[in-house]
């Protein structure tokens, strides 16, 4: 991945260095010109051949000149492996003229020209290494011009003290290659050192922008979280203090209350969707993908919904639909509750068409959310999408939301594997779509809209509530005591343990996640379900209760089996997820007698798993483990006065 990166910027140190002292081997080369020319002056052997060479080695000086002065002014016109081959070339042409015109030393009378003339290569070829040496390409084409024929000429004379030079001249070529090669890999672990040091700089810069972009979100995220609690709240101290004046009437003190009630559940629906929203982002929110019929979905928000469009003079439109998807059912529902809110929130008339189409795919297909509402423009079509940014309600008035459902939709529909599409312009209404993937018909175990589960009766029960807390295991044992169960607290682990060594055994443990001593709810559980197991007390219901979002240990729980609730827990919701975890416990029980009755060689279809339970929205859904064969019972989300109930 970073080869490229770091090849390309030892290319450019390259051509920087290579092209950096050219101007110095410009005047060098002349010099060199100068003392040659001096030394072959007296007795020039074959003039014409003399003058071509050397007007040659000139010529090629005044070209590299050149090429120094086109790098200078048009670097950007090549790349620099570019420049690096031009410069090679340069080199060829230039060091081959005076390595070949030693060959006029040997036919010169003088004696002791070629050994002046070989000492002037070695002098040039000292040159090139400390120029060209970190470059083998280079350095590979500039020195054997230069010695190769100085070496090949003294070993031809046969006498003693020229070969004794040609093998100096070798030992010298090999020599200079080696240090060249270490010198080649210094070069390239100081430009890779170098480059690893500026991607790390860009790493950390980058790094720093999204912390400080992060840390602005959040800065936003709380300043209008907290102007949205804040209003309720102030509200609700004003009511309040009201309450205390004697000279109002009855009916002030009722309207009083009633505003009272208002604020109290716009603070709870608030609250919720911040809940909603940590939760996605912990990623504690479990995708429990099943085969259902999509008309029974659309019929469920479409009740929900009807009876508020219809107050408004909106109409409803859901076309009928035979599909069958594969997906998240409770997720999917909380997806089109969102966008069917705002759809109704932001349509004065006309209508809002909730379907699905096909969008020439030949599996699936899209649910569509239209609206013939304001419309949204271009330019706010990426910035809906973030916390508490409401086109169309600049007062930030609560009745008209807090600006978190289209973000939760765009963090639902991202968990559950799609896209979320908009089109939308001012005035034309807006038009939401998601994919769907398309399910069995032959797979579907029950229906959506089935009643909630009917589960045994809290009658008689007992139940063990670990919680340090005082007034949580005080109100927990009065509410369920008022259904009937016998219910024993424990401060800790240990005298939860103490319990069951009393001889007490619970049909549920409920515990808090976040313990005394250091100890978490998890450790508490598995320590009791230890012991109930080896008193041989197994199928006990355990649950979970947490007000932390972003433990990592909250998704192993849930796939270990243990059900979590996440804090605040209605009563209501208390109640149905119990009733469905001891009808689960049942049924797993049914699987196993039934399985105990089996022929030899034959299973039942279910185990004896404990559920996973995924809590959303003031619903549940108890889920048999994956690979598992069996019923399946979900709770879905209800209004707020059935939650409550």
């Amino acid at each position: 991945m970073r080869a490229d990166p770091i090849q390309r910027a030892i290319d450019e140190d390259l051509v920087r260095v290579l092209y950096a002292q050219d101007p110095i081997a410009f005047f060098s080369h002349w010099f060199s010109i100068a003392v040659l020319v001096a030394l072959y002056w007296p007795a020039i052997p074959s003039p014409p051949l003399f003058i071509a060479c050397f007007g040659f080695y000139a010529a090629a000086n005044c070209a590299g000149l050149a090429l120094w002065i086109c790098n200078r002014r048009y670097a950007h016109l090549v790349s620099p492996r570019g420049w690096i081959n031009l410069h090679a070339v340069r080199g060829v042409l230039l060091y081959s003229a005076p390595g070949i015109a030693i060959w006029f030393a040997f036919q010169s009378p003088q004696s002791d020209l070629p050994l002046l003339h070989t000492v002037m290569l070695v002098t040039l070829a000292a040159g090139v290494f400390m120029s060209n040496g970190f470059d083998m390409l280079n350095f590979s084409t500039a020195i054997p011009f230069l010695l190769f024929p100085s070496i090949l000429l003294h070993f031809g004379t046969h006498t003693f003290d020229r070969t004794i030079l040609a093998i100096v001249l070798a030992f010298f070529f090999c020599a200079i290659n080696v240090y060249a090669l270490s010198y080649r890999k210094l070069f390239q672990q100081v430009v890779q050192a170098r480059v690893d040091q500026q991607y790390l700089a860009e790493s950390l810069a980058m790094q720093k922008h999204v912390a400080e972009e992060a840390s602005l979100a959040k800065t936003r995220f709380f300043a209008a979280a907290s102007h949205d609690l804040r209003q309720p709240l102030h509200a609700i101290g004003l009511l309040a203090a009201s309450l205390n004046d004697p000279a109002a009437t009855p009916a002030q003190h009722a309207k009083t209350a009633e505003h009272i009630v208002y604020n109290v559940e716009a603070l709870n629906q608030l609250f919720n969707q911040v809940l909603d929203l940590a939760r996605l982002e912990s990623g504690v929110t479990q995708v429990i993908r099943l085969h259902f019929r999509l008309s029974e979905l659309f019929e469920r928000v479409g009740s929900q919904y009807r009876p508020q469009a219809a107050a408004k003079g909106l109409a409803l439109r859901i076309p009928p639909t035979s599909m069958v998807v594969h997906d998240d059912p409770v997720l999917l529902e909380r997806v089109l509750s969102n966008l069917l809110s705002n759809a109704v929130r932001y349509t004065e008339e006309g209508a809002i068409w909730l379907g699905v189409r096909r969008a020439g795919r030949t599996t699936g297909g899209y649910i569509e959310v239209r609206d013939s509402g304001i419309g949204i423009p271009a330019e706010e079509h990426e910035r809906i999408f973030e916390e508490f940014y409401q086109v169309a309600n600049p007062q930030r008035d609560a009745r008209q939301g807090h600006g978190l459902g289209l973000p939760t939709v765009k963090r639902l529909v991202g968990m559950l594997g799609g896209e979320l599409q908009l089109r939308s312009a001012p005035g034309r209404g807006s038009v939401f779509r998601f994919p769907v993937q398309e399910g069995d018909a032959s797979a579907i175990v029950a229906s959506l809209n089935e009643a909630g589960a009917r589960g045994p009766s809290a009658q008689g029960r007992q139940v063990l509530c670990i919680d340090d807390e005082p007034s949580i295991l005080e109100g927990l044992s009065a509410l369920l005591g008022r259904w009937g169960c016998t219910v024993r607290g424990a401060r800790d682990e240990a005298a939860a343990l103490a319990a069951l060594a009393d001889g007490f055994v619970p049909d549920a443990v409920l515990c808090d996640y976040q313990l005394a001593n250091h100890r978490t709810g998890a450790q508490a559980l598995t320590a009791v379900r230890s012991m109930l197991a080896h008193a041989g007390h197994e199928g006990v219901v355990t649950l979970l209760i947490t007000g932390d979002m972003a433990s990592a240990e909250l998704a192993a729980l849930a796939l270990q089996g243990i059900p979590v609730l996440h804090k605040p827990v209605t009563a209501a919701r208390l109640r149905r997820t119990l009733e469905m975890l001891w009808q689960q416990a049942e049924l797993d029980k049914g699987h196993q007698g039934a399985a105990s009755e089996l022929p030899a060689g034959q299973s039942a279809d279910a185990g004896s798993e404990g559920t996973v339970l995924s809590e959303e929205n003031g619903g549940a859904q108890a889920i048999m483990p994956q690979g598992r064969v069996g019923v399946q019972v979900r709770h879905r989300p209800q209004s707020a006065s059935q939650q409550e109930g």
